[in-house]
C-alpha cells in the first residue's frame, strides 16, 4: 500500500496537485464574474474549446496575479 497527498478544494474535489487545487479553488471564488465576461460581447470565444481556453486563462492570469502581486 502506498501514501498518497492529494488536496480538497472547498467544494469536496480532490486534486493531487496543488497547483490544480489553487486554480479550481480560485475559479470557485471568481465563478460568477468569469461566466459574467464569457457570456458577455466582449468575449469572441463563445463556444466549445475555445470558451474553455478563454475562460482557462481568466485562471490562470488571476492566479498569476495573484502570486506575483507587487
Amino acid at each position: 500500500m502506498k501514501t498518497v497527498e492529494a488536496f480538497m478544494t472547498s467544494d469536496g474535489q480532490i486534486f493531487s496537485s496543488t497547483d490544480t487545487a489553487e486554480k479550481h479553488e480560485l475559479f470557485l471564488a471568481k465563478k460568477e464574474i468569469i461566466s459574467e465576461f464569457l457570456n458577455s460581447d466582449l468575449n469572441q470565444y463563445q463556444s466549445g474549446t475555445q470558451r474553455i481556453i478563454s475562460r482557462n486563462s481568466i485562471i490562470n492570469w488571476e492566479l498569476w496575479k495573484a502570486k506575483n502581486a507587487k
